[in-house]
């Protein structure tokens, strides 16, 4: 198996025609900016995303031409971004920045995104220059966009953690391309501030799904321009990282994400050039064959994809489609997670958080496992520890989450103002009860897991729940009763078995309990986009809940 040019080139041509189908082409404001639907306006990053993959889709022609697919045609293509550039032009604020248009006006941070799309353009088009009158025009009209940019960048500043490696990279990589620009005594002061992956290869923003392949291209740019040792070693920590995070399927775990993408399932599309750009530095079977299934499953990073080959003067990438997906069982303690893989399926235990654990098998997905107990706002189960163990993890809750809780005030025996309450609330003498510590144990068996949970201190007699999210769209069943189940459903599962099935792929949960008929229990996190499974309970309790993945006809 491969990556092939022509078929990352055919994606890229779909992906032009797609961007000049929504280029703004009456008289006004707009024409020639690109404009998103959803917005009803152009703006410039989508503008600017168009110049750069048309650039590489008429470079391709020059380099590859046996590869490239015939449309959009090369005259008007040329026309086209001409006509984008101009549109650029006329919005590109006096400091050279630009907006994008939602959120970051006069933006640094969106120019360095448009400066790493266009700087390709610029280094491969370069040696094409005089060999066609329109493509030199736009060749120039790109520089002196990007040159503004780039000035612009200087000391334009930046907003999360990610924008840091962003504009690093863009200065960098434009530094080179335009050495008059004292671009890299800006470098350093960003590099200073030293790459961000903890122990685990996790950046800040945790972002499996979204920021982490902007972070590592960034700093494989770093490196390869800079030949940046902590760059590189950020790059592949937080890669080797995200192989662990990846499914079968190549969608990836976002449950530790701090950004949108948290708790989402998403292909990360942008991270296979990432892949590809690691394994050019330290070869690795397994990043080759992750980018290609990211490739097969999202079709995403056409642009990347292709400046990538086309400097290495690539037709093909051959791959080993056996090197992942790979089996494993492991604690990433850093980031509070454990994170167990076996052929289709795959299970994450979070720690720190109320979605204690997900499970999915190809087509079945157990969104998530919660735990509660209706005690004084402080029953919520979260994983205040994590140790993992011979074969699985162990979380504990302390069930200690505010002031005076679980238990009852005391008088103070003195006025108090209302405005002053919640501040007299440390002040005050209390009768304290006790705290709901309980654990949940997990165990791999040979095709599922074991979730035992265990109360270890508390009252008696208090109603507990364990709750299991599924995505709408599944058929549950039982041993007699099967039907299809809506968003916002509650069923309970009072004894035995019952199993989610999706498609051919089964997760079975049981055996249920069935102590209380409280279908929002209070404090409970609710889930109305998604279908609950209860088991319910009073304290204390002592359950092992069996989860187990089968695929059938």
């Amino acid at each position: 198996m491969s990556i092939e040019l022509h078929d990352v080139l055919s994606t890229l041509g779909a992906g032009v025609a797609s961007a000049l189908e929504r280029q703004a082409l009456a008289p006004g404001r707009d024409r020639g900016g690109v404009v998103r639907p959803d917005w009803g306006i152009a703006e410039p990053t989508g503008t600017s995303g168009l110049v750069a993959i048309g650039g590489l889709l008429h470079i391709a022609r020059e380099m590859r031409p046996e590869a490239t697919p015939p449309q959009p045609d090369g005259p008007s293509l040329l026309e086209r971004m001409s006509l984008a550039l101009d549109y650029l032009r006329r919005v590109q604020r006096p400091s050279g920045l630009i907006d994008l248009r939602d959120c970051n006006y006069d933006s640094s941070p969106d120019a360095g995104f448009a400066v790493q799309a266009l700087c390709p353009v610029i280094e491969l088009g370069r040696p094409l220059r005089g060999g066609d009158a329109a493509w030199d025009a736009v060749l120039a009209e790109i520089e002196e966009f990007v040159r503004r940019l780039t000035v612009g960048m200087l000391d334009g500043g930046f907003h999360t953690p990610n924008h840091r490696w962003v504009m690093s990279a863009a200065l960098t990589w434009a530094g080179s391309l335009f050495p008059d620009i004292a671009a890299e005594p800006v470098v350093d002061a960003y590099v200073a501030e030293g790459c961000d992956a903890d122990a685990d290869g996790a950046f800040i923003e945790r972002s499996a799904g979204v920021y982490d392949a902007i972070c590592d291209r960034s700093l494989l740019i770093l490196w390869r321009h800079r030949r940046d040792e902590a760059a590189l070693r950020a790059a592949l920590a937080n890669l080797e990282l995200n192989l662990h995070m990846l499914h079968p399927d190549g969608t990836i775990e976002t449950g530790a994400s701090r950004r949108q993408d948290s708790g989402t399932r998403p292909v990360p599309g942008n991270m296979a050039s990432a892949y590809l750009m690691a394994n050019d530095v330290r070869p690795d079977r397994r990043y080759a064959a992750a980018a290609d299934l990211i490739w097969r499953r999202s079709r995403g990073d056409a642009a990347g994809l292709t400046s990538f080959m086309l400097m290495r003067r690539d037709r093909g990438i051959a791959l080993d489609p056996t090197a992942f997906p790979f089996d494993f069982r492991s604690l990433f303690p850093a980031i509070g997670l454990w994170r167990m893989r076996r052929g289709a399926m795959s299970a994450t235990a979070f720690g720190g958080r109320t979605r204690l654990l997900t499970l999915v098998f190809g087509e079945a997905e157990l969104s998530a496992l919660k735990i509660s107990q209706s005690y004084f706002g402080t029953g919520r189960f979260v994983g205040d520890s994590m140790v993992e163990t011979e074969d699985g993890c162990v979380l504990r809750s302390e069930g200690v989450v505010d002031v005076h809780r679980p238990g009852y005030d005391l008088p103070l025996g003195r006025p108090i103002e209302p405005t002053r309450w919640l501040e007299t609330r440390a002040e005050r003498d209390w009768r304290p009860l006790p705290p709901c510590v309980s654990e949940l144990r997990l165990t791999e068996t040979a095709n599922g897991l074991d979730a035992a949970y265990r109360t270890l201190d508390g009252m008696a007699g208090v109603t507990a729940q364990i709750a299991l999210d599924f995505p709408p769209g599944g058929v549950w069943e039982t041993g007699d009763t099967c039907l299809r189940p809506v968003a916002g459903q509650v069923i309970f599962l009072k004894g035995g078995n019952g199993a989610m099935r999706y498609g051919h792929d089964v997760i079975e949960i049981g055996p249920g309990a069935d102590a209380h008929r409280m279908w929002a229990m209070r404090d409970a996190e609710p889930a109305p986009s998604h279908v609950r499974i209860l088991l319910t309970f009073e304290t204390p309790v002592n359950h092992c809940l069996h989860l187990r993945c089968r695929r059938e006809p």
